[in-house]
């Protein structure tokens, strides 16, 4: 039986690896010799890549290198042929691996959590004023949010003071925010016998947010709350105060990032 049909598929079976090109030029009187720095090159960059094209010039005390663009000098001292190729070829493979570093990108820093106070009008049959505290727990584009204040009805015969506690979640699209959530109202009344009621309800708000120094901003903020329930609150028999249905409100004030 002939050998030779299976030396030849043996010889066909085995990939053909193509060197990766490194051109070497070398003027002036380096003290080694083109073959000697691709040697040395060859064994120190991975076999696959992009071609390498580099110039090697005497210079005082040893030899110039460019590659790439990048220049850099090399010390050989008395070395001569493959030791001053090989010191050579290091410092060459540092000059192609800094023009291909990439610089790492800096860590992402999250949204922080801002706390605001701001100055509110609410539209209620007799408007009411008041200061609201807004905690902001950003969760990358979402923000979880509860805000917290207390207003007081301006003009009327009824002394009427209200807390407001909305608890919502929203969304962050730059300097525009949208929430919605529930909304509470304890509401207080002194006079005469007095009165103690809650309204619930749910609620939706804007918001604008723009930066004014560091870490603080200004906040302009309007929405709607819409109530369950309604109550009306009567002095000397006659009706002086109704809650709405719906009570459109503005603020506007400043948030402050820890």
């Amino acid at each position: 039986m002939s050998l030779l049909p299976i030396a030849m598929l043996c010889m066909t079976a085995v990939p053909a690896f193509a060197e990766r090109s490194i051109v070497v030029e070398v003027v002036d009187a380096a003290p080694f010799d083109a073959g000697e720095l691709t040697s040395a090159m060859r064994v120190r960059l991975p076999a696959e890549g992009a071609p390498i094209r580099l110039r090697v010039s005497a210079a005082s005390d040893g030899v110039r290198i460019e590659a790439q663009g990048n220049v850099r000098a090399v010390q050989l001292g008395e070395l001569r042929g493959e030791a001053a190729a090989r010191l050579v070829a290091l410092a060459a493979n540092d000059l192609l691996l800094a023009d291909l570093a990439i610089e790492p990108l800096p860590p992402t820093r999250s949204p922080a959590t801002s706390i605001g106070i701001l100055g509110a009008a609410t539209a209620w049959q007799r408007p009411l004023g008041g200061l609201a505290f807004d905690l902001a727990i950003p969760r990358g584009r979402f923000v979880l949010a509860l805000d917290a204040g207390g207003s007081q009805v301006l003009a009327g015969p009824l002394s009427l003071s209200a807390a407001v506690v909305r608890a919502s979640v929203g969304v962050r699209a730059g300097m525009f925010e949208l929430r919605a959530g529930a909304t509470f109202a304890p509401l207080f009344v002194d006079e005469g016998i007095g009165d103690r009621t809650v309204l619930a309800g749910a609620g939706a708000s804007i918001r604008f947010r723009f930066p004014i120094v560091a870490r603080v901003g200004a906040v302009l903020a309007g929405g709607a709350d819409v109530f369950a329930t309604r109550t009306t609150y009567v002095v000397d028999g006659m009706s002086v105060l109704t809650t709405p249905r719906a009570a459109p409100w503005l603020a506007a004030g400043v948030e402050v990032t820890p």
